[in-house]
């Protein structure tokens, strides 16, 4: 099943056909992620290797799926963008089960979060704040009901704390929200368009390379740093 939502030939090309195949194989793995037998039985090793172009890692199923959620993501495919809801409830209903991810799937994770909680992002369009919801709902469920186990993840939240320090910080006055939704609406220079659509703006969110987590770290509140 992941195979098939994950092949190099059904992402690079419009046969409408095989990206209906795709949409046929998340579909199926959203009424499997709604049995928690699924999610447990997720957390054998993976062992079997599946030829596809995804980054080597040490893990369990669990990690290979979020791997292949996160590059279909990436690859920005307009046929695809449909499904980042369903892939992400996915990883949602599978959370509260997932007992260790490791690194790789855990940076692929805070990377998706990083992406979509940009400030211009967030306003592109009346909708794109539920993926956000989605993905901080995964880490509640991961650290609330799977902590001892996901020490990676946990690690990976702390040394990327800086997105969270951004996303709670994120201005909603009213100036603020006009001058980002501006600064969208003059995004594409090719387009006749006054604002910036779903689609164009989850095409444009991974063809810009993210600023570095390194970069202009935000001082910690003393109380949190006593805490870490």
């Amino acid at each position: 099943m992941v195979g098939i939502t994950w092949r190099p030939s059904l992402v690079s090309c419009n046969c409408v056909t095989k990206i209906g195949l795709m949409h046929i194989g998340v579909f199926i793995l959203l009424l499997l992620s709604g049995e928690r037998n699924f999610g447990v039985r997720l957390n054998k090793p993976y062992v079997t290797r599946i030829p596809m172009d995804i980054p080597v890692f040490t893990g369990t199923h669990a990690d290979l799926l979020i791997i292949v959620f996160h590059k279909v993501i990436v690859s920005a495919h307009q046929r695809l963008q449909p499904l980042y809801d369903c892939l992400l409830t996915i990883i949602v209903n599978i959370s509260p089960y997932l007992k260790t991810l490791s690194m790789v799937s855990s940076n692929k994770l805070l990377h998706l979060l990083e992406a979509f909680s940009s400030p211009w992002f967030l306003l592109a369009a009346p909708d794109n704040h539920h993926l956000v919801f989605f993905l901080l709902e995964a880490f509640n469920n991961l650290i609330q009901y799977q902590f001892d186990g996901n020490a990676n993840l946990v690690y990976t939240i702390i040394r990327k704390r800086q997105v969270f320090f951004a996303l709670s910080n994120l201005a909603t006055d009213s100036p603020t929200i006009a001058k980002l939704s501006t600064k969208n609406s003059n995004a594409p220079p090719t387009s006749s368009k006054k604002t910036v659509d779903s689609s164009e703006s989850k095409q444009a969110i991974f063809q810009t390379p993210l600023k570095s987590v390194g970069d202009s770290e935000p001082q910690l509140n003393k109380d949190f740093a006593q805490q870490l």
